[in-house]
């Protein structure tokens, strides 16, 4: 009775697991496909010859942004809408760290939460999320800051938590 008992717990679990697998596969397979058609859009359309990592910005549009290198190494973000790709040269623009001293330097109590590279009214820029916290609580911000000079465009305030 016993292994009755032990048997069918693991045929429970092991279908559980295989559930939960297929239930994961299924809500990601429409993301893995956007990335890879962001991979093959930007390998078939610039110059970009490996990628190193894909992230998703939603604003106004939902972009793939994908981060690589050139043939000859030098790294290379490209913003992709649908077929359309836009690269720049890292080197073109300011650096992730520049925006990130730029946001500590406004408030040293700012709390980075990610920096990405997004597209904003056709301006191609890096969004800034951050925490500060405040008399009654935190606030989350985001800073939106020009790619090519490190310009500030504008900073949205979240509501208070």
């Amino acid at each position: 009775m016993a292994r009755k008992i032990t048997y069918s717990a693991i045929i429970v679990l092991v279908l559980m697991t295989v559930a939960l697998v297929f239930f994961y596969r299924t809500i990601h397979d429409e993301e893995w496909a956007m990335r890879v058609a962001a991979e093959k859009t930007v390998t078939e359309s610039t110059y970009m010859e490996t990628i190193d990592r894909v992230e998703t910005f939603i604003g106004e549009k939902e972009y793939r942004i994908v981060f690589g290198k050139d043939s000859d190494g030098r790294e290379a973000i490209v913003w992709v809408d649908g077929d359309a790709a836009h690269m720049e040269y890292a080197s073109s623009g300011v650096s992730n760290e520049d925006v990130r001293q730029k946001v500590l330097e406004q408030n040293p109590a700012n709390e980075i939460v990610r920096v990405m590279p997004g597209v904003l009214n056709g301006t191609y820029l890096w969004e800034v999320l951050y925490n500060r916290k405040e008399d009654e609580g935190s606030r989350y911000y985001y800073g939106y800051y020009r790619f090519d000079n490190g310009a500030e465009i504008d900073t949205w305030r979240m509501s208070k938590r």
